[in-house]
């Protein structure tokens, strides 16, 4: 309660902008449920959100509703107030723009078991557990500042050792605005 996260499509069309585009919106925790209204008219590549909370200033720029996005006006890492989770992204290794085949992502899957219960042998507690459509992404709850020294990052490069030749942990997700599907 009282948190603001950011909705944003990639590759948006809508009825009345049939160009690509960016589609954001801010919502509070007390509008969550207006969300899939906001997006019913939305044709996207994907729908993302921001896990870790936003400045509940930005709810200034589309409060609780969907809208195009112009330069610099979607969330980035100085907007986030804290870290409450750090993500960790299983993909199978294979050519951009092309969908996993059953076997990669089987692998992607149990890569992300393999991880998951690999950390748990060292105390972690359960973490949120997905199929991404391609691959797997955990979620661990954390209690950390937006700026932390880099620890987030080191953790995901230690993990990223459990990655192998079909599967790859993506380094990328380490900052604090990261949009996750």
């Amino acid at each position: 309660p009282g948190d603001v996260f950011e909705i944003r499509a990639l590759a948006a069309t809508t009825p009345g902008y049939r160009r690509e585009h960016i589609e954001s919106g801010y919502f509070d925790y007390e509008h969550i449920d207006d969300v899939p209204k906001a997006l019913e008219n939305i044709s996207a590549r994907g729908i993302y959100f921001t896990p870790n909370p936003v400045n509940p200033v930005l709810l200034a720029r589309s409060a609780n509703r969907m809208k195009t996005a112009g330069k610099d006006e979607t969330t980035s890492d100085k907007d986030i107030i804290c870290r409450r989770w750090l993500l960790i992204d299983c993909d199978s290794v294979r050519p951009s723009g092309i969908s996993a085949t059953d076997e990669e992502h089987d692998a992607a899957l149990y890569k992300a078991i393999e991880i998951k219960d690999g950390l748990k042998s060292m105390g972690w507690p359960s973490p949120l557990f997905m199929d991404s459509g391609n691959g797997a992404q955990l979620m661990y709850r954390i209690d950390l500042p937006s700026d932390d020294n880099g620890l987030v990052q080191a953790c995901l490069n230690a993990i990223s050792a459990a990655g192998d030749d079909k599967v790859k942990i993506d380094l990328t997700v380490h900052n604090p605005a990261r949009i996750w599907r």
